[in-house]
Protein backbone atom coordinates (compact mmCIF):
# COMPACT_ATOMS: atom_id res chain seq x y z
CA UNK A 1 0.00 0.00 0.00
CA UNK A 2 1.10 3.01 -0.84
CA UNK A 3 1.65 5.24 2.41
CA UNK A 4 0.15 8.81 2.19
CA UNK A 5 2.76 11.98 2.40
CA UNK A 6 2.46 14.26 5.31
CA UNK A 7 3.73 17.62 5.91
CA UNK A 8 3.72 19.09 9.38
CA UNK A 9 2.93 22.84 9.35
CA UNK A 10 4.09 24.32 12.40
CA UNK A 11 5.63 22.34 15.51
CA UNK A 12 4.19 23.49 18.89
CA UNK A 13 2.69 20.88 21.40
CA UNK A 14 0.05 18.87 19.61
CA UNK A 15 2.42 19.10 16.30
CA UNK A 16 4.88 17.17 18.39
CA UNK A 17 2.86 14.73 19.52
CA UNK A 18 1.46 14.52 15.53
CA UNK A 19 5.10 13.82 14.31
CA UNK A 20 5.90 11.33 17.07
CA UNK A 21 2.58 9.36 16.16
CA UNK A 22 2.88 9.23 12.35
CA UNK A 23 6.61 8.04 12.53
CA UNK A 24 5.11 5.60 13.94
CA UNK A 25 2.83 4.78 11.66
CA UNK A 26 3.05 1.85 8.59
CA UNK A 27 0.76 3.94 6.10
CA UNK A 28 2.25 7.55 6.21
CA UNK A 29 5.23 9.50 6.14
CA UNK A 30 6.60 12.54 7.49
CA UNK A 31 7.78 14.31 4.59
CA UNK A 32 8.44 18.15 5.44
CA UNK A 33 7.95 20.24 8.79
CA UNK A 34 7.26 24.25 8.22
CA UNK A 35 8.36 25.12 11.24
CA UNK A 36 7.47 29.35 12.54
CA UNK A 37 10.83 30.07 14.88
CA UNK A 38 14.31 30.63 12.73
CA UNK A 39 15.75 28.32 15.74
CA UNK A 40 13.92 25.20 14.64
CA UNK A 41 14.93 25.86 11.37
CA UNK A 42 17.57 23.03 10.23
CA UNK A 43 16.63 20.56 13.01
CA UNK A 44 15.36 17.35 12.88
CA UNK A 45 11.50 16.56 12.93
CA UNK A 46 12.19 13.78 15.51
CA UNK A 47 14.33 15.99 17.34
CA UNK A 48 11.73 18.54 17.51
CA UNK A 49 9.06 16.32 18.85
CA UNK A 50 11.36 14.31 21.56
CA UNK A 51 12.03 11.20 19.93
CA UNK A 52 15.10 9.55 17.92
CA UNK A 53 16.15 11.44 14.49
CA UNK A 54 13.54 10.47 11.33
CA UNK A 55 15.74 12.17 8.39
CA UNK A 56 13.35 14.97 7.93
CA UNK A 57 14.80 18.68 8.36
CA UNK A 58 12.84 21.53 9.49
CA UNK A 59 12.58 25.08 7.25
CA UNK A 60 11.05 27.67 7.88
CA UNK A 61 11.36 28.30 3.66
CA UNK A 62 7.96 28.38 3.04
CA UNK A 63 8.05 28.32 -1.20
CA UNK A 64 10.35 24.68 -0.53
CA UNK A 65 7.76 23.40 1.62
CA UNK A 66 5.05 24.40 -1.01
CA UNK A 67 7.07 22.58 -3.57
CA UNK A 68 6.95 19.58 -1.70
CA UNK A 69 4.94 16.26 -3.18
CA UNK A 70 2.83 15.67 -0.14
CA UNK A 71 -0.76 14.53 0.51
CA UNK A 72 -1.88 16.46 3.01
CA UNK A 73 -0.72 19.21 5.47
CA UNK A 74 -1.49 18.81 9.51
CA UNK A 75 -1.90 22.76 9.60
CA UNK A 76 -1.21 24.27 13.59
CA UNK A 77 -1.31 27.82 13.37
CA UNK A 78 -1.59 29.79 15.99
CA UNK A 79 -4.56 31.69 14.91
CA UNK A 80 -6.48 31.38 11.36
CA UNK A 81 -4.48 31.93 8.60
CA UNK A 82 -6.02 31.67 5.35
CA UNK A 83 -3.92 33.23 2.78
CA UNK A 84 -1.40 29.91 3.70
CA UNK A 85 -4.22 28.04 3.88
CA UNK A 86 -4.80 29.12 0.51
CA UNK A 87 -1.42 28.87 -1.08
CA UNK A 88 -1.32 24.99 0.30
CA UNK A 89 -4.35 24.39 -1.13
CA UNK A 90 -3.57 25.67 -4.39
CA UNK A 91 -0.13 23.42 -4.85
CA UNK A 92 -1.97 20.33 -4.66
CA UNK A 93 -2.07 19.47 -0.50
CA UNK A 94 -5.13 18.75 1.30
CA UNK A 95 -4.96 20.39 4.26
CA UNK A 96 -6.29 19.56 8.29
CA UNK A 97 -6.59 21.92 10.72
CA UNK A 98 -6.97 22.27 14.20
CA UNK A 99 -7.96 26.19 14.17
CA UNK A 100 -9.33 26.78 10.84
CA UNK A 101 -11.43 25.48 8.08
CA UNK A 102 -14.96 24.34 9.96
CA UNK A 103 -17.23 26.92 8.01
CA UNK A 104 -15.17 30.07 6.08
CA UNK A 105 -18.29 31.25 4.15
CA UNK A 106 -18.51 33.96 5.99
CA UNK A 107 -14.66 35.43 5.56
CA UNK A 108 -13.34 37.09 2.98
CA UNK A 109 -11.11 34.51 1.77
CA UNK A 110 -13.77 31.98 1.01
CA UNK A 111 -13.89 32.37 -2.51
CA UNK A 112 -10.05 32.53 -2.84
CA UNK A 113 -9.92 29.55 -0.62
CA UNK A 114 -12.80 27.66 -2.84
CA UNK A 115 -10.64 28.57 -5.96
CA UNK A 116 -7.48 27.43 -4.44
CA UNK A 117 -9.46 23.99 -3.59
CA UNK A 118 -10.38 23.66 -7.50
CA UNK A 119 -6.78 24.90 -8.59
CA UNK A 120 -5.10 22.58 -6.94
CA UNK A 121 -7.85 19.34 -6.66
CA UNK A 122 -7.48 19.75 -2.83
CA UNK A 123 -9.33 19.65 0.20
CA UNK A 124 -9.64 21.23 3.59
CA UNK A 125 -11.28 20.26 6.64
CA UNK A 126 -10.86 21.38 10.10
CA UNK A 127 -11.34 19.42 13.32
CA UNK A 128 -10.22 18.78 17.28
CA UNK A 129 -12.38 18.60 20.38
CA UNK A 130 -14.42 22.21 20.22
CA UNK A 131 -14.55 22.68 17.86
CA UNK A 132 -14.57 19.57 16.35
CA UNK A 133 -15.61 16.83 18.58
CA UNK A 134 -18.36 19.21 20.15
CA UNK A 135 -19.93 19.28 16.87
CA UNK A 136 -20.02 15.86 16.01
CA UNK A 137 -21.47 14.65 19.04
CA UNK A 138 -24.71 17.45 18.90
CA UNK A 139 -25.15 15.54 15.10
CA UNK A 140 -25.40 12.80 16.85
CA UNK A 141 -27.55 13.64 19.65
CA UNK A 142 -30.01 15.32 17.15
CA UNK A 143 -30.65 12.06 15.46
CA UNK A 144 -32.61 10.87 18.31
CA UNK A 145 -35.15 13.97 17.50
CA UNK A 146 -37.69 14.27 15.11
CA UNK A 147 -37.67 17.95 15.91
CA UNK A 148 -34.79 20.03 17.01
CA UNK A 149 -35.58 23.77 18.68
CA UNK A 150 -31.88 24.54 19.73
CA UNK A 151 -28.45 22.92 20.80
CA UNK A 152 -26.28 23.96 23.55
CA UNK A 153 -22.69 23.02 23.79
CA UNK A 154 -20.88 23.22 27.52
CA UNK A 155 -16.89 22.87 27.91
CA UNK A 156 -14.65 23.07 30.74
CA UNK A 157 -11.43 23.10 29.65
CA UNK A 158 -8.16 23.47 32.05
CA UNK A 159 -5.21 24.47 30.50
CA UNK A 160 -2.06 24.06 32.88
CA UNK A 161 -0.78 21.21 31.26
CA UNK A 162 0.08 23.10 27.83
CA UNK A 163 3.34 25.28 27.01
CA UNK A 164 4.61 28.63 28.18
CA UNK A 165 3.66 29.54 24.68
CA UNK A 166 0.08 28.79 24.59
CA UNK A 167 -0.66 29.95 28.17
CA UNK A 168 0.42 33.20 27.39
CA UNK A 169 -1.45 33.62 23.60
CA UNK A 170 -4.71 32.18 25.40
CA UNK A 171 -3.90 35.42 27.63
CA UNK A 172 -2.98 33.69 30.81
CA UNK A 173 -2.26 36.42 33.64
CA UNK A 174 -2.99 39.92 31.91
CA UNK A 175 -5.63 42.23 33.34
CA UNK A 176 -8.69 42.37 32.48
CA UNK A 177 -7.84 45.61 30.82
CA UNK A 178 -4.84 44.52 28.73
CA UNK A 179 -7.39 41.50 27.14
CA UNK A 180 -10.10 44.42 26.10
CA UNK A 181 -7.55 46.47 25.18
CA UNK A 182 -7.60 46.48 21.17
CA UNK A 183 -4.57 45.09 20.29
CA UNK A 184 -4.81 42.27 22.22
CA UNK A 185 -6.02 39.20 20.27
CA UNK A 186 -7.05 36.41 22.99
CA UNK A 187 -10.97 37.05 22.80
CA UNK A 188 -10.49 36.84 18.44
CA UNK A 189 -9.01 33.66 19.00
CA UNK A 190 -11.96 32.06 20.08
CA UNK A 191 -15.11 33.98 17.73
CA UNK A 192 -14.31 30.61 15.33
CA UNK A 193 -16.70 29.24 17.75
CA UNK A 194 -19.59 31.25 15.65
CA UNK A 195 -18.33 29.46 12.92
CA UNK A 196 -19.93 26.57 14.47
CA UNK A 197 -23.29 27.64 15.64
CA UNK A 198 -23.43 28.28 12.39
CA UNK A 199 -23.15 25.22 10.46
CA UNK A 200 -25.17 23.27 13.51
CA UNK A 201 -28.00 25.80 12.14
CA UNK A 202 -27.26 24.98 8.68
CA UNK A 203 -26.65 21.37 8.97
CA UNK A 204 -30.10 20.90 11.29
CA UNK A 205 -31.64 23.11 8.80
CA UNK A 206 -32.34 25.53 11.99
CA UNK A 207 -33.93 29.25 11.55
CA UNK A 208 -31.16 31.68 11.92
CA UNK A 209 -30.57 35.10 11.22
CA UNK A 210 -27.79 36.59 13.59
CA UNK A 211 -24.84 35.86 15.96
CA UNK A 212 -24.23 36.39 19.73
CA UNK A 213 -21.00 36.58 21.35
CA UNK A 214 -19.26 37.27 25.29
CA UNK A 215 -16.73 37.16 27.52
CA UNK A 216 -16.27 37.05 31.14
CA UNK A 217 -13.44 37.71 32.58
CA UNK A 218 -12.43 34.86 35.88
CA UNK A 219 -9.50 36.66 38.08
CA UNK A 220 -7.02 34.26 39.85
CA UNK A 221 -7.93 33.61 43.31
CA UNK A 222 -4.38 32.49 44.67
CA UNK A 223 -0.84 32.37 42.35
CA UNK A 224 0.99 30.39 40.06
CA UNK A 225 4.41 30.17 39.10
CA UNK A 226 5.57 27.23 36.82
CA UNK A 227 5.33 27.91 33.56
CA UNK A 228 4.23 31.62 33.27
CA UNK A 229 3.00 34.16 36.04
CA UNK A 230 0.02 34.40 36.75
CA UNK A 231 -0.77 36.73 39.68
CA UNK A 232 -3.88 37.14 42.15
CA UNK A 233 -6.42 38.65 40.58
CA UNK A 234 -5.14 38.96 36.87
CA UNK A 235 -6.79 35.91 34.23
CA UNK A 236 -6.83 32.93 35.17
CA UNK A 237 -10.17 31.85 33.19
CA UNK A 238 -12.54 33.47 30.80
CA UNK A 239 -16.22 32.31 29.98
CA UNK A 240 -16.84 32.23 26.16
CA UNK A 241 -20.22 32.23 24.90
CA UNK A 242 -20.65 32.39 21.63
CA UNK A 243 -24.41 31.77 19.81
CA UNK A 244 -26.25 31.58 16.24
CA UNK A 245 -29.32 33.33 16.64
CA UNK A 246 -33.17 33.58 15.82
CA UNK A 247 -35.04 36.53 16.22
CA UNK A 248 -33.43 37.12 20.22
CA UNK A 249 -33.37 33.90 20.95
CA UNK A 250 -29.97 31.31 21.16
CA UNK A 251 -30.66 28.43 18.27
CA UNK A 252 -27.13 27.33 18.53
CA UNK A 253 -24.46 27.74 21.86
CA UNK A 254 -21.05 27.08 23.01
CA UNK A 255 -20.45 27.56 26.06
CA UNK A 256 -16.66 27.49 27.21
CA UNK A 257 -14.99 27.46 30.38
CA UNK A 258 -11.06 28.17 29.69
CA UNK A 259 -9.21 27.82 32.69
CA UNK A 260 -6.00 27.60 34.18
CA UNK A 261 -7.08 24.90 36.49
CA UNK A 262 -9.72 24.10 38.84
CA UNK A 263 -7.87 25.25 42.30
CA UNK A 264 -7.37 28.90 40.47
CA UNK A 265 -10.83 29.76 39.53
CA UNK A 266 -13.86 30.78 42.12
CA UNK A 267 -16.64 27.60 42.92
CA UNK A 268 -18.90 29.97 41.30
CA UNK A 269 -17.21 29.69 37.59
CA UNK A 270 -17.16 26.14 38.55
CA UNK A 271 -20.40 25.70 38.91
CA UNK A 272 -22.08 26.22 35.54
CA UNK A 273 -19.49 23.22 33.87
CA UNK A 274 -20.77 20.16 32.46
CA UNK A 275 -22.60 18.04 35.29
CA UNK A 276 -19.98 15.10 33.99
CA UNK A 277 -16.92 14.82 31.62
CA UNK A 278 -15.87 17.75 29.93
CA UNK A 279 -18.49 18.05 26.85
CA UNK A 280 -21.47 18.28 27.90
CA UNK A 281 -23.97 18.68 24.22
CA UNK A 282 -27.90 18.95 25.03
CA UNK A 283 -30.42 19.22 22.21
CA UNK A 284 -33.49 20.75 23.35
CA UNK A 285 -36.04 18.61 21.30
CA UNK A 286 -38.75 16.44 20.30
CA UNK A 287 -37.25 14.07 22.23
CA UNK A 288 -34.19 16.00 23.79
CA UNK A 289 -30.93 14.75 24.14
CA UNK A 290 -27.75 14.72 26.10
CA UNK A 291 -24.51 13.42 25.32
CA UNK A 292 -21.72 14.06 27.64
CA UNK A 293 -17.85 12.66 27.31
CA UNK A 294 -14.38 12.98 28.67
CA UNK A 295 -10.81 12.17 27.70
CA UNK A 296 -8.85 11.12 30.35
CA UNK A 297 -5.20 9.91 30.70
CA UNK A 298 -2.56 9.66 33.00
CA UNK A 299 -0.12 12.34 32.60
CA UNK A 300 -1.27 15.75 31.53
CA UNK A 301 -1.04 16.09 28.18
CA UNK A 302 -4.62 15.52 26.95
CA UNK A 303 -5.76 18.14 25.49
CA UNK A 304 -2.94 18.18 23.03
CA UNK A 305 -2.57 14.22 22.61
CA UNK A 306 -6.32 14.24 21.70
CA UNK A 307 -6.64 17.14 19.21
CA UNK A 308 -3.48 15.65 17.40
CA UNK A 309 -4.93 12.28 17.26
CA UNK A 310 -8.20 13.25 15.87
CA UNK A 311 -6.89 15.10 13.13
CA UNK A 312 -4.39 12.42 12.40
CA UNK A 313 -7.31 9.73 12.26
CA UNK A 314 -9.02 12.24 9.94
CA UNK A 315 -6.35 11.88 6.96
CA UNK A 316 -6.82 8.83 4.77
CA UNK A 317 -10.73 9.70 4.29
CA UNK A 318 -9.49 13.86 3.80
CA UNK A 319 -7.15 12.45 0.82
CA UNK A 320 -9.52 10.51 -0.28
CA UNK A 321 -12.96 13.21 -0.18
CA UNK A 322 -13.64 14.99 -3.19
CA UNK A 323 -11.87 18.45 -3.62
CA UNK A 324 -13.19 21.75 -2.36
CA UNK A 325 -14.56 22.26 2.02
CA UNK A 326 -15.18 19.39 3.97
CA UNK A 327 -17.29 19.03 7.31
CA UNK A 328 -17.70 15.40 9.10
CA UNK A 329 -20.93 14.75 7.18
CA UNK A 330 -19.17 14.78 3.93
CA UNK A 331 -16.54 11.97 5.24
CA UNK A 332 -17.21 8.31 6.84
CA UNK A 333 -16.63 8.11 10.28
CA UNK A 334 -12.99 8.50 11.52
CA UNK A 335 -11.72 5.80 14.02
CA UNK A 336 -8.27 4.92 15.32
CA UNK A 337 -5.37 3.96 12.57
CA UNK A 338 -3.33 1.50 13.00
CA UNK A 339 0.21 2.77 14.63
CA UNK A 340 2.12 -0.45 14.23
CA UNK A 341 2.85 -3.40 11.27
Amino acid sequence: MKKLKIIQWYTGDIARHQIRVISACPSMELVGAYVHHPEKAGMDAGEIAGIDPIGVIASNDMEAMLALEADCVLYNPPMERYDEIIRILASGKNVISIIAGWNPKKHASYPEILQACEQGQSSLYGTGLNPGLSYEMALLASSLCTDVESIYIKTCEPQDSLSEVFLTAFGFGKTEEELAGTSDMTYAMFRCLLDVTDLLCEKLQLPHDGQSFTTEFEPAIKEYNDKIAVRKGTMAGILIKAATTYGDKPVATIEMRFLLGNEYVSEEFLAGRPKQGWIEVDVNGTPGSRITHETYMEHDSIGTWSTGTRAINAIPFVCAAKPGLLSPLDLPLARMIKLHS
